[in-house]
């Protein structure tokens, strides 16, 4: 769905039955420029929609298989959407009197006529369950029988990531009483020459065990191929629906948990129950103290045992400290001052703009829903996607399949990889201890987890160091205290917490320039493009916090190379050495190769979201002002259709 110019769009609140619930405490409003109409998804393949619905849902019009009696396909006469907007998922009142004998010309219409409510938790008619379809589940863990897997086709190499079977019921995950592990920078570590042999020692005792071991360091690369690349097939699910835990609400907490585990298989290796992983603390701009560069412990040359398991990985080689993380995927800025600047931006645009959890954690992820209805949360499409390329050397084509860090399939592969997640994991909470809102109109909304029960119940299956199979609950997930873990306290932190945006000097776009923006679909991959955005802010209700996104809709993802994007509000100037310090600058778009990922050979779609809120808010936005939006091209081999950009109230 391309965008049209926004002087003939007209947007549309989606309708929300008073009285259903929302979950998680996020209530959205999609506004599309060109196209009155709310989007509809069915969750399992692109199908024809009646007009009139809009499916940022993953619960609508969904597959259920066996996990429900809903049709695989959405089919809605106009009574059965009256009943919906009437009733919703609980029997609501309509707060439309006297409108029996309306007309019912097209769905659409009877949307409008119902009161127009915020949509729920999860996106748009989250809980239409009164049309008897999209009855949401959580995902079930994974079987691990090879009748449940297959290998991951690619173009350069068929690998099998199926993890083994050991053909032993599993087992539910209790909570174990072990002394509180530290985790700390890893850039300190590596000057602890005691600390660094042992971690050595416990990934050469890793890779000495049995490949069939399923502690075995291929076993602990193939758990994150396995299920990040499709492997597996969802359990009691007919359509061949592969389970993914990136790209959505699971990718947090799926990691958390692959950390905990590969964690203490390492210390039962070395017989050390205390020991815990490095964190590479690539958000840490201090000058001196080395956290923004690959941490020594990794770096080849620089380690004294032999062999060293930790330094033998395939990695950029223009990225060995001293060069320093560089979080602008755009522009290679000589000034040192810039470059500890933008990164500082980046990770306040990062972590402290997005404050619902949809934003920072991602779209939610339910049993029967495919990879293309999931979105990336900040926390996953900013540093970790770029921290994943940099360290990579894909780009460089020095080796075979490029096995490395900035490749999906075998980025699991280098010890770095744990480290760089440990400091993911550890930003979630951070995230969750920030007290402060720029985001928000009354700035006063507080982090939360989402508190749907799909997401508390999604189970995620790993083998711990009895090579036992574990199944673990989200909800078991959300406190490293009661995993026996914590971070060490960083003063770095603040930094970036506290960041204090600068003007441009620029001024903003008048409604003319704006006027005369082009519908364009297309993000080049040597030119910036600008369109324009419609913003219609609902009126929020007592107590509500509502935080606004931009969505840029439906991208066309590259499946072997790259793609960043850094994205500015209201600054037609912006270029690839436009600094991340502006007011303007809303935050980044990133996205890692996934050749081979469930055997497709066409482009993945993907809703990428932003929050927009402290950027509107410093720039002096009014409500309901349109706006441009300018993408800035980073690191891209090829021109990436998108279907338009749109607004969200989280």
């Amino acid at each position: 769905m391309a965008a049209t110019a926004a002087s003939s769009s007209v947007p549309l609140l989606c309708p929300y039955p008073r009285g259903l619930k929302s979950q998680g405490n996020q209530v959205t409003a999609r506004t599309v420029q060109g196209n009155v109409n709310c989007r509809a998804k069915e969750m399992a393949r692109p199908r024809a929609r009646p007009n009139g619905l809009n499916s940022s849902s993953a619960a609508i019009g969904r597959r259920r298989g066996r996990h429900g009696h809903s049709p695989s396909r959405l089919v809605l006469s106009v009574s059965q959407l009256k009943a919906t907007a009437r009733t919703g998922a609980e029997a609501c009142e309509d707060s439309t009197e006297g409108d029996d004998g309306e007309d019912d010309a097209t769905i659409q219409q009877a949307l409008i006529h119902r009161r127009q409510l915020l949509c729920g938790a999860t996106g748009t008619f989250s809980y239409l369950t009164s049309a008897g379809f999209g009855i949401a589940a959580p995902v079930p863990p994974p079987n691990l029988s090879t009748k449940y897997c297959e290998a991951i086709p690619d173009e350069q190499s068929c690998e099998n990531c199926c993890l083994p079977d050991l053909l032993k019921a599993p087992i539910d995950f209790k909570f174990e009483d072990l002394p509180m592990r530290i985790r700390k920078p890893a850039h300190i570590l590596s000057k602890d020459e005691e600390y660094v042999k042992k971690y050595n020692q416990a990934y050469v005792l890793m890779k000495g065990l049995d490949p069939d071991d399923p502690r075995s360091f291929k076993a602990q690369w193939h758990i994150h191929c396995a299920f990040c690349m499709g492997a597996y097939f969802e359990p009691n699910n007919p359509n061949d629906i592969k389970l993914q835990y990136h790209y959505s609400w699971a990718f947090a907490p799926w990691h958390r948990m692959y950390l905990y585990f590969h964690e203490r298989i390492l210390g039962d290796l070395i017989g050390d129950k205390s020991f815990a992983l490095p964190v590479w603390n690539w958000d840490n701009q201090q000058e001196g103290d080395g956290g923004n560069q690959m941490p020594w412990m990794f770096a080849p040359l620089n380690f004294g045992a032999t062999p060293s398991e930790l330094s033998n990985a395939i990695r950029n080689p223009e990225h060995f400290p001293p060069q320093v993380v560089r979080l602008d995927p755009c522009c290679y800025y000589e000034d040192m001052g810039i470059v500890y600047d933008s990164n500082l931006a980046f990770m306040h645009r990062a972590v402290v703009s997005s404050v619902s959890s949809t934003n920072f954690l991602g779209k939610p992820y339910r049993a029967g829903q495919t990879e293309d209805t999931n979105g990336p949360g900040s926390i996953e499409e900013n540093g970790h996607n770029i921290i994943h390329s940099w360290t990579g050397s894909n780009y460089l084509k020095i080796h075979p399949n490029n096995s490395d860090m900035g490749t999906f399939l075998f980025t699991a592969k280098d010890p770095i990889f744990y480290s760089h997640h440990a400091n993911v994991d550890r930003l979630w909470t951070v995230w969750k201890s920030l007290k402060i809102d720029p985001s928000t109109r009354r700035g006063s909304r507080k982090r939360e987890d989402p508190t749907d029960s799909d997401f508390l119940d999604t189970q995620f299956a790993f083998y711990n160091h009895k090579k036992e199979l574990v199944n673990v609950k989200i909800s078991q997930t959300l406190h490293t205290d009661r995993l026996c873990y914590k971070y060490e306290a960083l003063d770095s932190d603040q930094d970036w917490i506290n960041y204090k945006f600068k003007p441009s000097g620029y001024e903003k776009p008048s409604p003319g320039e704006i006027d005369k923006l082009g519908p364009d679909t297309v993000l080049k991959k040597g030119v910036s493009v600008s369109v324009p955005l419609s913003r219609i802010e609902p009126t929020p209700s007592p107590g509500d916090e509502l935080e606004e996104t931009l969505v840029i809709l439906g991208v066309q993802v590259p499946r072997h190379s790259v793609l960043h994007f850094k994205v500015y509000i209201n600054l037609l100037e912006a270029g690839v050495c436009t600094p991340l310090g502006v007011e303007n600058f809303v935050g980044v778009i990133a996205h890692i190769p996934h050749s081979g990922s469930h055997g497709k050979r066409h482009k993945r779609k993907v809703d990428f979201r932003i929050s927009i809120g402290a950027c509107v808010k410093a720039l002096g936005i009014e409500r309901n002002e349109r706006v441009s939006v300018t993408f800035v091209p980073g690191t891209l081999s090829e021109d990436v259709d998108f279907d338009g950009v749109a607004v969200e109230w989280n």
